[in-house]
């Protein structure tokens, strides 16, 4: 602290003996170079908040955009649709699709159009007729297997008068398969409000162009629709985007000078471009400057009183926020200042506390955080071996149960059975009833096969209408005493979608697990043929497939 009293009192003896022009030259100097430093970091600062925003802004289209690929309709639609394609005949199921598309897009505000185009690029379905939504390339397929989703690079959109940026994501079967593409194509003015901060963000515009330097979108300070006549020049852009991060002087429309810096998006692949005009910038160096010119006589003489007060009024406060600094390095965060002073001193311990005050809030938001991943752990944990319609075991689990039950087996043989369990006739009640009305049936079978089993006992969606439960130490005749109360349990279902009560019947292939069941394909094939026999004798039934060798 005593250095810089004395670097102060020094200084204010040179300023007062050895005026000099030239050191209010390099004065200037130094705070144009200092202007320069500090407009650059604004302008990084404006961009990388756009940048921020921008891609805060895509991941969420994108989330919605796969949020809407996983619906059943689709699934099930283009599912019906290809093994249309295959059996060479005609379905109903594009027109499903538009109704579909169409009621989902009236809910979306930030969604411009909807469409579903086949694994050949094809379109399928759409929310406009009169207008061709964004193609897809040959190979997406390719970059969809790769990437989950390919992105359109954002153009002007003519048809709907603004900045459109699309979506394209793979449609898959409950198998992983491929079955075509929802392209979501969203409007890029929504981001326009969050480009830049009314009160934090620093003074200057944002200007996004697509990847051929078009303009697409400004902040609000600006506007940009299909008559602007806002642009850069070709040499201005190409300096800009090989050189980013690095600020440019050029001059804008209406001849203005301008200052300006350039980053890059990847995706979407856009170039914002942070500008602020010249003149703006300058104004005050240029009037400090010719006052300075005017004053420097004056100020000499008093630099050196004023000098004393200002050394102690920088070095108290400093020792202050030293010796606070050390309480936060050794992990004591309730350190508060007095603020007395309303200069830079005072406005910096004033950022000192707000300092503090935010690093407690982190801390506790941390442990909130903490404490609320464990939880959604949890819960991911759970999702991941259940099937969502249901709520059963879903097929990976039922794979892994079987296993461990096939090697229990090999250990103790004391045989378990398992009961392949179909819903009789259910495309049929599914396409006469309606989808919801079939998922409510079959989520009523899963919670009734639930309450017919044990504890000890498993129960899995197999796939589709087909339910798959494994009845732990427990013979074929013990299985089929299950397997009847099963069926009449599942007799009368009431379904609130239709508001009506249906009749549901089951047929039930049942199986004992035997010594030539050495792998889980075996033990579902048999199973399987019994659910066969079920069926081919009139369905409505089970049928016991006994096992050839007796257990001792």
């Amino acid at each position: 602290m005593k250095s810089i009293k004395s670097k102060i009192i020094v200084f204010s003896i040179l300023a007062t003996l050895i005026p000099s022009a030239g050191l209010g030259v390099l004065s200037f100097q130094q705070n144009e170079v200092m202007i320069n430093e500090n407009v650059t970091r604004e302008l990084r600062a404006l961009a990388n908040h756009a940048s921020r925003e921008l891609d805060l802004w895509t991941k969420d289209q994108i989330y919605i955009a796969r949020e809407l690929s996983t619906s059943k309709i689709l699934i099930d639609s283009l599912s019906q649709i290809n093994q249309s394609y295959i059996n060479n005949r005609q379905i109903t199921q594009p027109k499903i699709l538009e109704h579909y598309l169409i009621s989902v897009h009236k809910k979306l505000e930030t969604v411009l159009e909807l469409t579903v185009a086949d694994t050949e690029g094809e379109i399928i379905a759409s929310t406009l007729e009169s207008h061709t939504p964004p193609p897809l390339q040959k190979n997406w397929i390719e970059h969809a297997s790769i990437q989950g989703n390919v992105i359109i690079p954002p153009h002007w959109n003519t048809f709907h008068s603004t900045a459109t940026f699309s979506i394209s994501v793979p449609i898959l079967s409950i198998d992983d398969f491929i079955l075509g593409a929802l392209i979501v194509t969203f409007d890029l003015h929504d981001v326009q409000s969050a480009l830049k901060d009314s009160i934090k963000s620093p003074p200057g515009d944002v200007l996004l162009l697509d990847k051929d330097g078009n303009a697409m979108l400004a902040s609000n300070s600006l506007a940009i629709d299909a008559d602007s006549t806002i642009s850069l020049d070709s040499d201005v852009l190409a300096r800009l985007q090989n050189n980013l991060g690095e600020f440019e002087i050029f001059e804008g429309s209406h001849q203005q000078k301008m200052m300006g810096l350039a980053y890059t998006s990847e995706k979407p692949p856009i170039t914002i471009i942070a500008t602020r005009s010249y003149e703006s910038i300058y104004a005050a160096w240029i009037q400090q400057r010719n006052l300075f010119i005017g004053s420097i006589s004056t100020l000499l003489l008093i630099v050196t009183i004023i000098a004393f007060r200002m050394g102690h009024a920088i070095v108290v406060p400093l020792e202050r926020l030293i010796s606070a600094t050390e309480k936060i390095v050794k992990g004591d965060l309730n350190v508060e200042l007095d603020t007395t002073q309303s200069n830079e001193m005072g406005q910096l311990t004033q950022r000192f506390n707000q300092m503090t005050d935010k690093l407690r809030q982190n801390q506790a938001e941390i442990n909130a955080a903490s404490a609320a991943m464990q939880l959604k752990n949890q819960l991911l944990e759970t999702l991941s071996v259940t099937d969502s319609l249901t709520g059963l075991y879903n097929r990976n689990k039922l794979n892994l149960i079987i296993n461990d039950q096939l090697a229990r087996y090999a250990r103790n043989k004391r045989p378990f059975a398992v009961l392949m369990i179909d819903v009789d006739y259910f495309k049929t009640l599914n396409d006469s009833l309606g989808h919801v009305a079939g998922d409510e049936i079959l989520t009523a079978v899963a919670n009734k096969i639930i309450h017919c089993i044990r504890s000890v006992d498993f129960a899995a969606r197999y796939g589709g209408d087909e339910f798959i439960v494994i009845l732990t130490e427990t013979t074929v005749d013990e299985a089929m005493n299950t397997a009847e109360r099963i069926r009449s349990q599942v007799a009368q279902i009431h379904c609130n979608a239709i508001n009506q009560t249906v009749e549901v019947t089951l047929s039930i292939g049942i199986i004992q697990s035997e010594p030539e069941d050495t792998s889980l394909t075996i033990l579902l094939s048999r199973v399987d043929s019994a659910l066969y026999e079920a069926k081919h004798a009139g369905r409505n039934q089970a049928y016991c497939m006994q096992p050839k060798t007796s257990v001792a």
